[in-house]
């Protein structure tokens, strides 16, 4: 597996990359053509990609998470490992971002299935009990907090579809792309997702 790229260049450290384009003209890059960059061995690119995507991704695992930083961290630089290491598998013009997020689909995948081998079923078990426990709670709370605890209680597969589609501003075609559905199915994931957190955060 490659090393991940120094991602902030020391003065004495010339970058290749820049030694062949302007600065000004490489920061211009869409997205796409840095992972292009990448994928064709000028590794120093990922900073590029790191800085966009770092905090957006972030935000996403540690909200599948619940909240733990320290897990939304860890798995965040496993994405960019996993960048690097299915960089050939990346195709000229493909969305850079569906591919990543992709990518931290499949990070967080492999994390909760280490740590939670049968959450699935834990949590259907345990809904009743939460939810009654949410609902003591919720009085004492903000809104927010209030929808933070009833998007926690969902089951991980349409938690995940929520904030696909409502945090990262996932379009119902490119959610169906992630997901190995239709953009119809994808649709109908998100709406059964949403009403499920209706009816835990109402009750």
């Amino acid at each position: 597996m490659d090393p991940l790229p120094v991602l902030s260049a020391k003065p004495d450290s010339p970058d290749p990359f820049t030694a062949r384009m302007p600065a000004a003209t490489a920061t211009r890059l869409s997205d796409e053509a840095l992972m292009e960059q990448v994928r064709d061995g000028v590794l120093d690119q990922l900073t590029g990609l790191f800085e966009r995507y770092q905090g957006p991704l972030f935000g996403f695992l540690a909200r599948l998470a619940n909240g733990d930083r320290e897990v939304a961290q860890d798995l965040t630089q496993n994405v960019f490992v996993r960048v690097l290491r299915y960089r050939a598998s990346y195709q000229p013009g493909q969305p850079f971002r569906a591919w990543v997020y992709q990518l931290a689909r499949h990070v967080w995948a492999d994390h909760y299935q280490r740590q939670r081998p049968s959450a699935d079923l834990e949590e259907v078990e345990k809904t009743a009990a939460h939810g009654r426990a949410a609902q003591d709670q919720r009085a004492a709370t903000d809104q927010h907090q209030a929808l933070h605890e009833a998007l926690a209680l969902l089951p991980a597969a349409q938690r995940e579809v929520l904030l696909l589609h409502r945090f990262e501003g996932f379009d119902y075609a490119e959610i169906g792309e992630q997901l190995g559905c239709t953009a119809g199915a994808a649709r109908v994931k998100a709406h059964r997702a949403l009403d499920a957190l209706r009816k835990i955060y109402l009750s």
